[in-house]
């Protein structure tokens, strides 16, 4: 298999202005709603701090068995795992299994919405947007441990 391209975040970058999540939806639904993106900007404000759940495109991806219908696959070129929105029947099994938060619900369609690393297009777009440089892509072949370094630079 190719090296795998992945997403990786830099959590100290964030500034939660969810640009990301919105370019994402735009992109795949033709219209800006966070709520409808494959990344979700936790906050907590109190807290101060912003995280972004993103699909880690698991080897052995717990949403891909849970799912009933079959609609998550695993994609064996690239090793993205992707979900078909058609065949989904939106019973949130893989909602409930994602280790990472990384699946979210489209509750106005009833389907899972999910990250499928734009794999149309030469970077993703929540890559491409991201003003502070807190989304990276980066080859899971040679990505770190630490999912979050802070002195993490890509080398394509």
């Amino acid at each position: 298999m190719a090296k795998q391209r992945l997403v990786y975040a830099r959590p100290e970058l964030c500034a939660g202005c969810r640009i990301c999540a919105n370019a994402c939806s735009l992109y795949h639904n033709g219209s800006a709603n966070p709520r409808l993106g494959g990344i979700n900007i936790r906050q907590n404000v109190f807290e101060r701090y912003e995280f972004q759940e993103i699909c880690r495109h698991c080897v052995e991806p717990p949403c891909l068995s849970a799912c009933m219908t079959g609609c998550i696959a695993s994609d064996s070129q690239t090793g993205l795992v992707l979900h078909d929105r058609q065949r989904c029947v939106g019973c949130w099994m893989c909602v409930m299994v994602c280790p990472y938060g990384a699946v979210k619900r489209d509750v106005i369609n009833k389907v899972a919405v999910k990250c499928d690393g734009c794999y149309d297009l030469d970077r993703p777009v929540c890559v491409e947007v991201c003003p502070t440089g807190a989304l990276v892509l980066g080859l899971r072949e040679d990505a770190p441990g630490d999912h979050f370094p802070k002195d993490f630079s890509i080398s394509e």
